[in-house]
């Protein structure tokens, strides 16, 4: 990774000298929070995720620079997250990054967190087959070297990526795209890890949002396949706005697979302050036997 980084910064240095009348721009945005669960114990947690932007102007719609997202879990002094440092090219056919970029499938597909927890949401996450997103939060992460591809035409948007997973480079190949509609969206993905000799695990995604008014919701449904094992997600989920401060909203997630089933449910109301300041409480239940977990969180959008 520090190769990656050091050759994203000596590359854009050198075009930012090549074009030193372009102007740089600078975007960022992410969120910090401190969440804690109260169930059978009680555990803490920091959350945090970030991306930042670099931009130097080109003419004709072509730009240079770099993307840089940083995701972060803690507990208990184990620290766990993931760097995605990616050189980038914009163009008016679309964005093509190098490097270690973000994943193609939770840029889609990213529904409320069960009961307002990123912690119980990586959980479920997991279940419905983001393996990959899971691992980039535990200290032995994956190495997801490669490039992307995001394209926007009219009311399509869609992106493509060729990763290499960990040390021995497993190919991951990804796709995703989204119809929107206006007051609704569809979106469709699918994600192939190549494991090993004739061994591959796949995740099929679909999913169907909408908004009317001060309402919201959708239904995302999963398919996963790891050699003759199988599994089924539908997670379900909606919201209702008061007013631009606060929302309360409701999931449930539902997993199928040979050996049976499980339903997980969840609640949380959120207030949200004009400064990014927020606070969010919630309820969660992952299967139908397990303790219910209370969700207290604060944190800042930025």
């Amino acid at each position: 990774m520090h190769l990656i980084l050091l050759g994203i910064a000596l590359v854009f240095l050198a075009c930012d000298a090549a074009f030193g009348q372009s102007k740089l721009t600078f975007n960022q945005s992410g969120v910090l929070k401190i969440e804690t669960l109260k169930g059978n114990g009680e555990q803490d947690f920091f959350y945090g995720q970030s991306d930042l932007a670099v931009r130097s102007g080109l003419g004709d719609g072509f730009a240079f620079g770099a993307d840089l997202g940083l995701d972060s879990l803690h507990v208990k002094g184990q620290n766990g997250g993931t760097a995605y440092p990616s050189a980038v090219i914009d163009s008016p056919y679309g964005k093509l990054s190098i490097g270690i970029p973000r994943l193609v499938m939770p840029d889609f597909f990213a529904p409320p967190a069960l009961g307002g927890s990123e912690v119980l949401g990586l959980i479920t996450g997991l279940a419905s087959g983001d393996w990959l997103r899971f691992m980039t939060y535990v200290e032995a992460a994956p190495t997801l070297r490669g490039l992307r591809y995001d394209v926007h035409v009219a009311k399509i948007t869609a992106a493509a990526a060729l990763q290499a997973l960990g040390p021995n480079d497993r190919p991951i190949r990804s796709f995703a795209v989204t119809f929107d509609g206006g007051n609704y969206s569809m979106s469709l993905g699918r994600t192939v890890i190549d494991l090993g000799p004739s061994l591959t695990t796949t995740t099929t995604k679909i999913g169907l949002l909408g908004h009317y008014g001060p309402i919201s919701g959708g239904v995302i449904a999963s398919h996963q396949r790891l050699g003759d094992a199988w599994g089924n997600c539908l997670n379900g989920f909606v919201g209702y706005a008061f007013n631009d401060h606060l929302k309360i909203e409701a999931q449930v997630f539902h997993t199928m697979r040979a050996g049976g089933s499980d339903l997980a449910w969840g609640a949380d109301v959120i207030y949200r302050h004009h400064s990014g300041v927020f606070g969010q409480a919630g309820l969660a239940q992952l299967t139908p036997q397990g303790e219910r977990i209370v969700t207290l969180s604060v944190g800042y959008h930025f």
